[in-house]
């Protein structure tokens, strides 16, 4: 029995190490995200809740981090107890699985074309960084050349 206990406890321990790791991993990624999207990093990459928004938010657009932020609220279940007396707030059972996994789907979509996106918005910012150099270039060989035109004259 003691063997069983043992085990129980480091695959609880090793799964709160892997939700830990994930949890850090997203924030950070929503950080950089938000840094390359606005120019500054956003705190809520690491707010509970606010993050998962937030990467709706960066990926597609507002209504997608609120439509994000609703599935997971609506498949959860919030009990509330007053003194003797306890609330609770649910939709059905069935309701609640087939909400879960479809903000299951739809979290893991997103991740998916937030990284994609994210990977765009670095070649295309290592692009436009290559042709400004380019640009810049070819004014200072515009502007050597008009000084040699006037200094030969």
């Amino acid at each position: 029995m003691n063997d069983l206990n043992g085990f129980l406890y480091f695959f609880i321990i090793v799964l709160i190490v892997i939700f830990v790791i994930c949890y850090i991993a997203l924030a950070m990624f929503l950080s950089r995200f938000s840094k390359k999207v606005y120019g500054e990093p956003s705190v809520m990459a690491w707010i509970p809740f606010a993050n998962i928004y937030l990467l709706g938010k960066l990926t597609f657009n507002k209504d997608a981090g609120y439509g994000l932020v609703a599935l997971l609220v609506l498949s959860c279940t919030l009990t509330i107890q007053i003194n003797r007396t306890t609330i609770i707030l649910s939709l059905p059972s069935v309701m609640q699985i087939i909400l879960g996994a479809v903000f299951a789907g739809a979290f893991v979509a997103t991740i998916i074309f937030g990284v994609r996106k994210y990977g765009k918005l670095n070649t295309n910012s290592s692009a436009s960084n290559q042709n400004k150099e380019t640009k810049n270039n070819k004014e200072i060989e515009e502007v050597v050349k008009a000084n040699d035109d006037f200094f030969n004259n």
